[in-house]
């Protein structure tokens, strides 16, 4: 099993990513792990083609992941579109607002990750059909043919470019953010937005907070699908509870019902990735999948995610561990153990104040 352990190793097999475009080839769905359909759930939510959805878990649980894996399978008639929180007052409806359209006015030009590229790519690609229209679940109709000419690329340019160029007056922002979003309704396309970075924000519940009361309060009016991520600790804010009810629905992340079970399933998957096709446990022996199983399992409260980025980013450091003693043919309990330690767990939020 050496060669086996050297291939994952030298394959990055158990490495976690942070690049969002990336994240949708190691995702598994949870209903192939034994859990609750969220995949299915968060789609179907996204198919309505209106509202802000927030998609809730603790630290390192998976967010991002089952955002992206569901995004890069939407059905052509939807346009993902991710606008980034670093850097800006996301408090601030009309700051957040502007922000978005400098960040969409660039992605169909020279800013696309690979993700945004595919998807964009599916919907503007040419397709037979014996009719040049079709119906979507969320009750509008999409067209075929190709969405992002150049025309269209400059009316998104043009309509980003009136809005940030003081052709309006501040106050509108939110009303220029429509304007840009109706580009996309325009060519029969449905815009997804999607902010999926705010784990850090945790040491700021004043800034979480206004960013759910006012910002996403403000965007919930606009027409479009706006994915938020959210830290479970989020939800009981007073801004993020004031503004519940405006939610077109949440996805809150599960608890692996057999955690022995899932995480040997997507261990296995990201052997396969690399071709490595043993078992399991020919990698890993049976106490080092117990004692993997058991911190992901440890770190989940009431019922919901652990922290499945520990858990794999242990099993990373645990074959780093084995292949550094020159006898080893698998991945033991002992070489688990010291992963273990050597990769604390996260806290179950950045939330480390209250909020006054």
């Amino acid at each position: 099993m050496r060669d086996a352990l050297d291939r994952l190793f030298r394959e990055f097999a158990f490495q976690t990513s942070g690049r969002f475009d990336l994240l949708p080839v190691d995702h598994l769905p949870y209903a192939e792990l034994g859990a609750p359909d969220v995949d299915g759930d968060l789609r179907r939510r996204i198919e309505r083609g209106e509202g802000v959805i927030s998609v809730i878990g603790r630290m390192g649980s998976g967010k991002s992941s089952l955002i992206s894996a569901v995004a890069a399978g939407l059905d052509e008639g939807f346009v993902p579109l991710r606008v980034s929180v670093i850097g800006v007052e996301a408090g601030d409806p009309g700051a957040f607002a502007r922000h978005a359209i400098a960040e969409i006015r660039d992605l169909p030009v020279t800013e696309l990750t690979r993700h945004e590229e595919k998807a964009l790519e599916r919907a503007t690609a040419e397709r037979r059909a014996t009719a040049s229209e079709r119906e979507l679940r969320a009750g509008f109709r999409i067209g075929t043919g190709s969405v992002l000419t150049a025309q269209v690329a400059t009316d998104i340019k043009q309509a980003a470019h009136d809005e940030l160029g003081g052709k309006v007056p501040a106050g509108e922002a939110i009303r220029g953010m429509q304007r840009l979003l109706d580009v996309f309704r325009k060519l029969k396309r449905c815009p997804v937005m999607i902010v999926e970075d705010t784990d850090h924000w945790g040491g700021s519940p004043g800034l979480v907070g206004a960013f759910f009361d006012q910002t996403i309060r403000a965007f919930s009016g606009l027409d479009s699908v706006m994915i938020v991520a959210a830290q479970r600790d989020y939800t009981v804010l007073e801004g993020y509870l004031r503004i519940r009810d405006k939610l077109a629905g949440e996805v809150a992340l599960p608890l692996l019902p057999d955690a022995r079970r899932g995480i040997s399933r997507i261990l296995e998957s990201r052997m396969r990735s690399v071709d490595v096709s043993v078992d399991i446990t020919d990698v890993v022996d049976g106490e080092g999948i117990e004692l993997l199983s058991r911190a992901y399992a440890e770190s989940a409260e009431n019922g919901y995610a652990g922290d499945l980025r520990r858990t794999i980013s242990a099993m990373r450091v645990a074959l780093e561990v084995a292949l550094s003693e020159p006898n080893a043919e698998y991945v033991s309990g002992g070489h688990v153990q010291e992963a273990l330690a050597r990769t604390p767990l996260a806290p179950t939020s950045g939330l480390v104040t209250a909020e006054p």
